[in-house]
């Protein structure tokens, strides 16, 4: 039975009458008749029950004009819900950003006219961790993520665009006696307890601040905290110092200070998605991004790139 088969069905159940019916469906009796026969027929079951003056539903009848107007417009509108979805109109784009990350100026401006011009898109925006942000474009429960660039690196099948460069920073107390210092450097602070992440809960970085220190000849003590707001709260209490950067949402906390660190080079931050995610709303941010950001924004090394199956960088 044809979908088409099944709306002349529907219609002589509504009408219970094969003249009445054609004329709602534009088509002639003797043509609608027999495609009532040509279902019948294949079903091997009699749906009308004829005479010269009446037409009544089987039984059998009865239950299919009961189910199949559901069966109809589910039909429909996953048809359209398939049309919308190649248009880019319709459907879900499911965002993660970085926790301690500040998106003003670079990625709010950006969701909020997404959502001005695709406003049957649904958006959801969510915050986590180093280590738990790639694990969610991995489950299917993120289509896109901003996070450091260099907690991708081993991370495969991974689309990966750099869209702006970061700095490392120390965090300490607002009333450290480092605070005021002139000159600052990581050395200073070798006797001091460094709050950071569990390995288990950011491994890249975990392995990122261990590197930093040894480039400077330091054995950290650390506070290992499960969350970045732990980190946070070690630091606002004085207890210890941390590591961060300048484009931290920790800049806007009062009782804390944030000092770049010297001759560190630039790192990267950046958007990824998984490379067999054919969601249309990716295409469509990413597009708008570029628009509000400018091409003069995104370096030669910001073209998207992704890692394969062992982890490699290849650029598309």
């Amino acid at each position: 039975m044809t979908f088409q088969q099944i709306k002349y069905f529907i219609t002589v159940a509504e009408c219970l009458s094969f003249t009445e019916a054609a004329k709602c469906l534009f088509i002639t009796q003797p043509a609608l008749s027999r495609q009532i026969s040509a279902v019948e027929e294949e079903l091997n079951t009699q749906l009308f029950v004829r005479s010269k003056k009446t037409l009544k539903l089987t039984p059998g009848g009865v239950l299919l004009y009961n189910k199949l107007p559901h069966l109809l417009q589910e039909y429909n509108e996953i048809v359209e819900e398939a049309r919308n979805a190649n248009n880019g109109f319709e459907g879900l784009l499911r965002l993660g950003f970085l926790d301690i990350y500040d998106i003003q100026g670079i990625i709010s401006p950006v969701v909020y006219e997404f959502q001005r011009k695709y406003p049957q898109i649904q958006v959801s925006m969510e915050r986590g961790s180093l280590g738990l942000l790639p694990h969610k474009l991995y489950e299917n429960e993120l289509d896109m993520i901003l996070t450091y660039g260099f907690s991708l690196y081993d991370k495969p099948d991974l689309l990966v665009e750099n869209v702006e460069e970061f700095h490392s920073c120390i965090m300490m107390p607002k009333n450290h006696p480092l605070a005021e210092k002139e000159d600052l450097r990581l050395s200073d602070l070798k006797d001091e307890v460094f709050a950071t992440l569990r390995p288990q809960e950011s491994e890249e970085g975990y392995n990122y601040i261990i590197a930093l220190m040894h480039r400077y000849g330091i054995h950290p003590r650390l506070r290992l905290v499960d969350c970045n707001a732990s980190v946070l709260l070690w630091v606002e209490t004085g207890s210890c110092v941390a590591i961060t950067s300048d484009r931290t949402i920790e800049q806007t906390n009062g009782s804390v200070i944030i000092r770049p660190i010297p001759d560190i080079g630039a790192h990267d931050t950046a958007l990824s998605w998984m490379k067999n995610n054919y969601n249309p709303a990716i295409s469509l941010f990413l597009e708008l991004f570029h628009q509000i950001n400018g091409p003069e924004r995104f370096s030669e090394k910001s073209k998207v790139r992704y890692t394969d199956r062992r982890g490699q960088p290849k650029e598309l």
